[in-house]
């Protein structure tokens, strides 16, 4: 290869590289500053890019626009030291009558709280002016169509003068006719208000009744508790309403099939994910049920059946980090899903994981000794949200055995509500 073809060579894969790099930047930028996801159920008119002011002055840009389901997912970057309440208002606003749009952010109130990176909000969508155009033309129709209807309008309208002028004769002779009783009606004022004014001056001279009850000391005690008592019973109503809100849990069930040996596994717990945004508690049973333990093959071995399962778990829009008591041993599982930002659900919906478990693990199991720790890598792929499949090497440093894998987890909220109600109680 001579010299002007290694020239040309180097050159073409320099030009590749670097569009590969302009492709795979693209989407980044050098801005400091957070993200905020602002969900909207119509963004028309605001363009990718635009910008994001908050009361008025510029604080962001609008990184992104996607479909997330039925919604609009507006991917928001918000400079670096701006504080923003998570109470305030997203709403899509103009600059003119045919300026472009931009994103208003309307501050809320500190005991919110301060959106931070990830947080998720909901947008208030206006309608589009096309949409405002056609129901106001529409109505201009409407209205023009009643009074043009072969004159029916005019007779209409008529009629209700001839009836006015009726009523405003009646109302006349009805107050004619009143005109005594209403005199009688004043004298009546009178006497009642002079004898309101002699019940009030005994109750400041502590006579009567009431003046009895207001100046006895039992009476005001008796008072003064009973309404701590309403104020005390406001308080732990408002308590247990917050603490239903704080949480929300699931239920999980995980099922593994190993081929070899006819091998089936199932895992069972309940997860429960706090209102911050980040970290779950979950607690379970692994491996359920009394089974056969003898192996069938060299690779089918049978761990302990019913062992406890005791995580605390961090997650995000791209991985998912749990540790504790992992099939009763310590361990850790991470969880991966490089493309959470696909515009192919399917794709967005595949993940990976690797669990590591029982690092000490030197003991014989079936005959058999193990001297490494439990490692098994796999992939997953959610069909829909709360329904998984897909497969694992389970062990992978001592059997290396293939495993089918499936799953589901749907939401209990009477379990959170049983919970929230215990909490107060203790």
């Amino acid at each position: 290869m001579n010299a002007e073809t290694k020239v040309g060579l180097f050159t073409v894969l320099g030009l590749a590289l670097l569009g590969l790099s302009i492709y795979l930047l693209g989407n980044f930028t050098v801005s400091s500053g957070f993200d905020v996801k602002v969900y909207f159920k119509n963004v028309s008119g605001l363009p990718a890019k635009s910008v994001v002011r908050l009361n008025g002055v510029e604080v962001g840009k609008v990184k992104n626009l996607q479909m997330d389901g039925d919604k609009v997912l507006a991917v928001v970057r918000i400079n670096k030291g701006i504080i923003i309440y998570k109470d305030s208002k997203f709403s899509i606003a103009a600059s003119s009558l045919i300026g472009t749009n931009f994103l208003q952010i309307d501050q809320g109130n500190a005991p919110s709280g301060i959106l931070k990176e990830g947080d998720f909000v909901q947008g208030i969508s206006m309608p589009s002016i096309t949409d405002m155009i056609a129901e106001t033309m529409s109505s201009i129709q409407s209205l023009t169509s009643g009074i043009t209807d072969n004159g029916k309008f005019a007779s209409d309208l008529a009629a209700t003068l001839s009836n006015l002028r009726m009523l405003s004769g009646n109302l006349n002779e009805l107050i004619s006719s009143l005109k005594p009783y209403i005199s009688s009606s004043v004298e009546d004022v009178s006497e009642l208000t002079k004898a309101s004014r002699d019940l009030m001056t005994k109750i400041d001279d502590s006579q009567g009744l009431f003046g009895a009850l207001v100046d006895d000391p039992q009476m005001k005690q008796d008072v003064q508790e009973t309404l701590a008592n309403v104020k005390q019973i406001s308080e732990d109503a408002k308590t247990f309403l917050g603490k239903m809100a704080k949480f929300r849990m699931f239920w999980e069930y995980d099922v593994r099939y190993q081929p070899n040996g006819d091998l089936f596994e199932s895992d069972l717990g309940v997860k429960i994910v706090s209102n911050n945004g980040f970290t779950y508690y979950r607690g379970g049973i692994s491996d359920l049920g009394n089974r056969d333990n003898m192996p069938k093959n060299e690779k089918d071995y049978r761990v302990e059946p019913n062992q406890i399962d005791l995580r605390l778990g961090l997650y995000n829009d791209w991985a998912d980090l749990s540790v504790g008591m992992i099939r009763g041993s310590g361990g850790a599982v991470l969880q991966l899903k490089p493309f959470f930002k696909a515009n192919s659900n399917i794709i967005k919906s595949i993940s990976f994981f690797a669990e590591g478990t029982d690092f000490g693990r030197n003991r014989i199991i079936n005959n058999r000794l193990f001297d490494t720790p439990e490692v098994s890598v796999g992939a997953k792929f959610f069909p829909i949200k709360n329904i998984y499949i897909g497969a694992r090497y389970d062990d992978m440093l001592a059997v290396d055995s293939l495993q089918v894998i499936g799953g589901l987890s749907f939401e209990d909220k009477e379990l959170a509500s049983l919970l929230g109600l215990a909490t107060l109680a203790n």
